[in-house]
C-alpha cells in the first residue's frame, strides 16, 4: 500500500462508480446503481483506514474522535448543506420541488434514507438520490466508535460476523415489509435504503486493513476472478429465470427494483465481494508487478480528475438530467442515449470543477489547518459519492 496513503487508481475506481450511477439516471442502463455497492465497499475501505491507523496512535480518544468528526464534516457538509439552502429558496419562490417540505426535515438530519416506505412517496431528482449519502453519514458517525473504542479482537469478529449475517438480515428485513404489504419494486426499494443493508459493503472493504489482507492474501487474483464468475453466472441466472425484456447489456441481470427471486438477499452481497476483492488487488503487496494496464488504466487523467470531484457531480447529476437534457432532448434510442451521456457528463463535470474550486476547497482546506494529517493526502480522504435511484 502506498506510504502516504493515496492510491491513485482508487481515484480511478471512484470514477466508474459516479459514471455508473449517472448510466443509471441517464437512462443508458437499468444496472448502473451497483455503483452505490462500490461507493459503499470503497468509503468502508478508506475509512477503516484512517481509523486503524489512528487507533494506534497515542493521541487522547476525544482527540481521535474530534479529528475524525471535524475532517469529515468540513468536507462533506458544506455542498451537502448548501446545496439544500439553494433548494430551499427556490422551493419558497416556486413550490418546486414539490416534496422539498415533507422531507427537509429528514434531509438535514440525514434519515431520509428511511422515508421510502411513507405512504404517497414520490422521487425527486433535486434530492431522491441523497438517501445514500445519508447511510453515509450513519456510517461515519457510528463506525469510529466501533473502531477507537472496542479490543481489536473484538473488532474483527463483530466484522466477519456482520458480513457472514448481512443476507440473512436483508431477508428478515423483506420479511418484514412484506407482511406490511410492500412487493415488487417499492419492497426491494426500502430494503435497498436501509442502513442495515449496506453494513457488509463498508465491512468488507474496511476488513482489508483489520486483518492485513493486502499483505496475507499472497494470490488476491483468484479471489478477483471467482467473485467475477460468481456475479456474471448470478446475474445471467436472474436474467433468464425473469425472462427480463430489454438487451442483456444494459441490464446484466441486475436490473434496479427487482425482487422477485429475492436479488435484495444476494446480489449485494455477491457485487460486495466482487468490490472488495478488486479494491485488494489494487492495494496488495503481493500485486505491485502485476495488472500494470488495470493500474495505468485506473490512472488515466481524466478518471482520476473525475473521482476527485465525484462527490460533487453526485451531488448535482440527477438535477441537470432532469431539469437540462431529458426535457429537450428524452431520446429513445440507446445510441442517441449513449451520444447525449458525453455532453451530459461534461456537464455534470465541469459544474463540479467550478463548485470545488470556487466553494468547497476553502472548507477542504480548513481542514488540514484545525487537524493536520502529512501522512494521508487529501485525496485519500475524500468523501464517496454513493449512489442511485
Amino acid at each position: 500500500m502506498a506510504t502516504n496513503g493515496y492510491i491513485k487508481s482508487l481515484d480511478g475506481v471512484r470514477a466508474f462508480a459516479i459514471l455508473l450511477v449517472m448510466s443509471l439516471h441517464g437512462e443508458i442502463t437499468t444496472f448502473g446503481w451497483i455503483g452505490v455497492q462500490l461507493f459503499f465497499v470503497l468509503s468502508g475501505f478508506l475509512i477503516t483506514g484512517i481509523l486503524w491507523k489512528d487507533k494506534k496512535a497515542s493521541d487522547p480518544l476525544s482527540f481521535k474522535l474530534k479529528k475524525f468528526w471535524v475532517r469529515r464534516t468540513l468536507r462533506i457538509f458544506p455542498l451537502y448543506f448548501g446545496f439544500l439552502l439553494v433548494t430551499g429558496v427556490v422551493y419558497i419562490f416556486t413550490h418546486a420541488p414539490e416534496g422539498y417540505g415533507r422531507y427537509i426535515p429528514y434531509l438535514v438530519t440525514y434519515t431520509f434514507n428511511f422515508t421510502r416506505s411513507f405512504s404517497g412517496w414520490h422521487w425527486y431528482p433535486a434530492f431522491t438520490h441523497f438517501w445514500s449519502l445519508c447511510i453515509e453519514e450513519q456510517f461515519y458517525l457510528f463506525f469510529p466508535l466501533i473502531i477507537l473504542i472496542s479490543p481489536q479482537r473484538l473488532i474483527k469478529v463483530f466484522m466477519i460476523g456482520v458480513i457472514i449475517a448481512a443476507p440473512l438480515v436483508r431477508y428478515l428485513l423483506g420479511a418484514h415489509f412484506i407482511a406490511k404489504g410492500f412487493s415488487g419494486e417499492p419492497l426491494s426499494d426500502i430494503v435497498y435504503w436501509h442502513t442495515l443493508s449496506h453494513l457488509d459493503a463498508f465491512f468488507m472493504g474496511g476488513i482489508i486493513h483489520v486483518l492485513s489482507l493486502d499483505k496475507r492474501v499472497r494470490r488476491p487474483q483468484f479471489l478477483l476472478l471467482a467473485s467475477l464468475v460468481a456475479v456474471v453466472g448470478a446475474g445471467i441466472w436472474d436474467y433468464g429465470f425473469r425472462r427480463a425484456q430489454g438487451s442483456y447489456i444494459t441490464d446484466l441481470g441486475y436490473r434496479i427494483g427487482q425482487s422477485e427471486h429475492y436479488e435484495y438477499v444476494w446480489h449485494y452481497t455477491l457485487l460486495n465481494l466482487f468490490f472488495s476483492s478488486l479494491i485488494l488487488v489494487l492495494v496488495s503487496e503481493h500485486m505491485r508487478e502485476r495488472f500494470t494496464r488495470l493500474r495505468h488504466f485506473l490512472q488515466n487523467r481524466w478518471l482520476v480528475n473525475i473521482g476527485r470531484v465525484s462527490y460533487s457531480m453526485y451531488i448535482f447529476h440527477w438535477l441537470v438530467w432532469a431539469f437540462l437534457f431529458k426535457p429537450y432532448f428524452n431520446p429513445e434510442h440507446s445510441v442517441i442515449k449513449i451520444l447525449l451521456f458525453l455532453p451530459y457528463l461534461a456537464t455534470v463535470y465541469l459544474l463540479s470543477e467550478v463548485s470545488y474550486r470556487i466553494y468547497e476547497i476553502h472548507f477542504i482546506k480548513l481542514k488540514d489547518r484545525f487537524f493536520p494529517r502529512p501522512d494521508l493526502g487529501e485525496k485519500a480522504t475524500k468523501p464517496l459519492a454513493p449512489a442511485a435511484k
